[in-house]
């Protein structure tokens, strides 16, 4: 097949479309990939793209044709900029494009929706499947700015946000709570909704189940430090534990809520408890894998977000240790199914403290929890599930 991909971030910023589009190509299909220039992992565009330089490149094998943004740089107003830039650009590509070898179009739509505009543009112009992979769901995802539901702003992209939604052919969905929201809230049809859970690339089966004897119980949150992601809850949970045994939480990761965390962490007087390692690529993070005897995940409970399941869970599982989680919605009902640990309601610090106590004093019993999450893993997360599981609803 022919399949255009539109994508706001892309290779070499670490999404897993990145994987996506590898793979489509290994298979035999002609890809082209439209997407903006990379600027999420530093917030600003890199001396080689400037200029209109490295606007079309080849990646992965694929066709990749870069437009125009403005860098995301620090604070909400370039972010809207940011995105703004994306759509007005990739719109105008797309208006006035050649796309008549196009078979089927993709879009992997994070934050924020009208990211797929592009993508519906080039659908009404060709009259192929669009399918939107939604990982992320809006409007709701305004909350997490304090965007209230009554506001102008709300009620504006709530509008547009359903217009695309209800747009596509397939409206693929990363977490199954998405279903209840988007059928209630965006009013499409159920029919179009299909479940397709994000996949993890297998980076940690050479560590799988293998713990580093140091005398001490670590526990390792990998990921963005935002406001939704409620890191201030695993520090108020560590000022909370009382036990005798040794246990460090380990913090790698960087986002617009590291620096509070950090202030919170002297605050509660636990800097002997709390390690910030800030962020690394991703070649690098088998070491923290591999240092972890128990992965922590998190989100805020205060908006449907909360009842996503983190990209980060999917990692967690394939790496055969036992995951603690304050957190609602599809990613406790994982950590309950695959029993591969414990969890408590988002935000729920004295209970996450008590289940901290319990992981440190009886930690050996836990290694078998570890070992019937990468099963679940091996169920339902792989690649190869997933790309089939895709490549299906784009060939329906």
């Amino acid at each position: 097949m022919n399949i255009l991909v539109t994508s706001l971030c892309f290779y070499p910023d670490n999404f897993r479309i990145n994987d996506i589009v590898d793979e489509l190509v290994k298979q035999g299909h002609n890809v082209t990939v439209l997407t903006g220039l990379p600027d999420y992992t530093t917030s600003k565009i890199p001396r080689e793209y400037k200029w209109f330089r490295n606007r079309r490149q080849r990646i992965f094998g694929a066709k990749v044709i870069r437009v125009p943004i403005i860098a995301r740089r620090q604070g909400l107003f370039f972010r809207i900029l940011n995105y703004s830039s994306f759509v007005i650009t990739s719109s105008i590509y797309a208006l006035f494009t050649k796309c008549k070898d196009i078979d089927a179009i993709f879009s992997y739509q994070t934050s924020p929706v009208f990211q797929s505009i592009p993508a519906l543009i080039f659908r009404k112009r060709t009259k192929k499947k669009f399918v939107l992979y939604c990982c992320d769901i809006w409007p709701e995802c305004l909350k997490a700015w304090n965007v209230k539901e009554d506001s102008i702003v709300f009620k504006i992209v709530h509008w547009i946000s359903k217009k695309i939604y209800n747009s596509c052919d397939t409206l693929a969905i990363s977490s199954t709570s998405f279903r209840e929201y988007l059928t209630n809230v965006c009013e499409v049809n159920d029919d179009k909704i299909k479940y397709l859970p994000q996949h993890a690339e297998d980076l940690y089966s050479d560590i799988c189940g293998e713990y580093v004897d140091n005398g001490c119980v670590d526990f390792l949150f990998a990921g963005n430090i935002g406001a939704v992601q409620n890191i201030d809850c695993i520090l108020k949970a560590v000022k909370q534990v009382k036990t005798e045994k040794e246990f460090k939480v380990h913090i790698v990761g960087d986002g617009s809520s590291l620096q509070e965390c950090k202030l919170l962490v002297k605050e509660l007087e636990i800097e002997d408890r709390v390690v910030f390692h800030g962020r690394h690529p991703l070649e690098k993070m088998e070491d923290f894998y591999k240092m972890a005897d128990c992965f922590l995940l998190t989100l805020r409970g205060d908006s449907f977000i909360g009842m996503t399941l983190p990209a980060k869970a999917q990692g967690y599982l394939s790496a055969g240790k036992p995951i603690l989680g304050a957190i609602n919605g599809s990613a406790q009902e994982m950590i309950v199914e695959a029993d591969c640990g414990e969890c408590v309601n988002a935000g729920d610090f004295i209970t996450l403290a008590q289940k901290m106590e319990h992981i440190i004093e009886n930690f050996d019993q836990y290694k078998i929890k570890g070992l019937n999450g990468r099963r679940f893993y091996e169920e339902n997360f792989t690649k190869e599930k997933f790309m089939d599981n895709m490549l299906k609803l784009l060939r329906n």
